[in-house]
């Protein structure tokens, strides 16, 4: 039911907050049943938690947070001890002074505000929004117990007036105080309503929808206000965008990057965690290919001095990593590099003609390489008449390097592959490859272009079977 997307989940996520010179802040809080000694009042930047202030209880039962600097405008929240239970609270640009009451038993069915306009609006929503929501779950209950056709209609109906409801209170707040934190809250809530395709091809109406729906998911969104940082809905939104409605291939990810960062302005908060969460989220991800994200963003971002905050000793770094990963991304042509076979015959790489090569460098002390080894001989034996042959590349160099790479061959029956070596690093083939660790395992097409790699050994049998399954 489309009603669902009005309704605000608000998850564990608080405020940041920085020095701002004033009148200071004061938030009183009495919580009765509250037998613990210490309260917390947290905040957020982005995506991460933090402490801001402690308060301890009084005689009189009262815990005080105070400060003499302003809070940063944003969500906050005031946990309790040892159970982390919480309650969410707002500070915008009004007085930072006013007091919390509630009941520990019950924080967030008795929970009151005095001195705060604000909060005690945000609560009234919250409220609102519960009180809806039991309403429309009752509804739908009863419309799906029914198999009576009227009784259907009425209960659709009745859906239709609390989505009205719900919507005309957002109208209203949204008219009322625009420029309120509760309506950039709000704003980054609001879902997508998408249109009626039913007049469209069948087939193709999901496609038309998700169309609309991507292209139309930040309508509501304001990126330029620079509270933002300090909602987790903003952040939450994004993420979102990014997960569920982009296709998770570095190209893709990039353009959705590229849009997301044109709406913020250069240099602000929210492009500063923007930048520097996308940046590390990809330079860390765990699926392959995703350093194609992070070289982008070095590329256009970072190299072009749009993150002024970075050093340059970490901007070299960057670039340099980033120089040495964009020839081995997925879709590129493979960097072709000089080997010889035990008896010392040179050949290159590209001069292999098979439908798909596995390449895979190894090194004969190495742990994790033994542990892998079999695997690959189990995929060799079920795929070499299917179009796959397998160079196997020993990276140990020196004078030592001969023996130690093919009595290993021998060791591990590698002797069906195409193995090879290059004791004197006449192609530097370690650079070339940025080969800090091994195994190394690339799947190459008939061209050479790189289809995957840095995979496991494990997974070279799904990954072909689905290979194999697109031709």
């Amino acid at each position: 039911m489309k009603y669902i997307n009005y309704f605000l989940v608000f998850s564990l996520l608080i405020a940041y907050s920085t020095s701002n010179f004033g009148q200071g802040y004061k938030i009183k809080v009495h919580f009765k049943n509250y037998e613990n000694d210490t309260l917390l009042l947290g905040y957020y930047f982005g995506d991460k938690q933090y402490i801001k202030d402690t308060a301890f209880k009084s005689k009189e039962g009262l815990f005080t947070f105070e400060g003499d600097t302003l809070l940063e405008s944003g969500m906050y929240l005031v946990v309790t001890k040892p159970n982390h239970n919480y309650i969410q609270l707002l500070i915008g640009d009004e007085k930072q002074k006013f007091s919390i009451e509630s009941d520990a038993e019950q924080l967030n069915e008795r929970l009151k505000f005095h001195g705060s306009k604000l909060n005690a609006d945000f609560n009234a929503y919250i409220d609102f929004l519960s009180t809806k929501r039991m309403l429309a779950d009752s509804i739908s209950t009863q419309l799906k117990n029914t198999k009576d056709s009227a009784q259907q209609n009425l209960f659709r109906v009745k859906l239709d007036e609390v989505d009205k409801a719900v919507k005309a209170k957002q109208d209203e707040i949204l008219r009322d105080q625009p420029k309120s934190l509760l309506s950039l809250v709000l704003r980054w809530s609001l879902d997508v309503q998408v249109p009626d395709f039913s007049h469209i091809n069948p087939e193709e109406r999901d496609l038309y929808a998700f169309q609309y729906y991507k292209s139309h998911y930040f309508d509501y969104a304001d990126f330029l206000d620079e509270r933002n940082v300090r909602l987790p809905l903003f952040f939450q939104k994004i993420e979102r965008y990014l997960d569920r409605l982009t296709t998770q291939h570095p190209d893709s990810i990039n353009v959705a990057l590229d849009y997301i960062l044109s709406k913020v302005r250069p240099n602000t908060d929210n492009h500063k965690f923007l930048l520097s969460h996308f940046l590390n989220t990809y330079a860390n991800s765990k699926y392959v290919g995703m350093d194609g994200v992070y070289v982008h963003l070095v590329e256009n971002y970072y190299a072009k001095g749009k993150a002024p905050w970075i050093d340059a000793e970490n901007l070299a770094k960057m670039s340099k990593d980033a120089k040495a990963l964009k020839p081995l991304l997925i879709d590129k042509i493979a960097p072709d590099i000089l080997l010889f076979r035990e008896d010392s015959t040179p050949f290159r790489l590209h001069d292999i003609k098979s439908p798909y090569t596995v390449l895979i460098f190894w090194a004969p002390d190495c742990g994790h390489c033994k542990k892998s080894l079999p695997h690959i001989s189990q995929f060799y034996q079920k795929f070499k008449d299917k179009g796959v042959e397998v160079v196997a590349v020993c990276t140990q160099i020196g004078t030592e390097a001969k023996k130690a790479c093919f009595d290993a061959v021998k060791e591990h029956h590698m002797e069906s592959y195409i193995n090879a070596y290059d004791p004197m690093h006449v192609s530097k083939f370690k650079l070339i490859y940025d080969l800090k660790t091994t195994p190394q395992i690339y799947i190459l097409d008939a061209s050479k272009k790189i289809l995957t790699k840095k995979i496991a050994a494990e997974q070279l049998n799904e990954i072909m079977d689905k290979l194999l399954s697109f031709k």
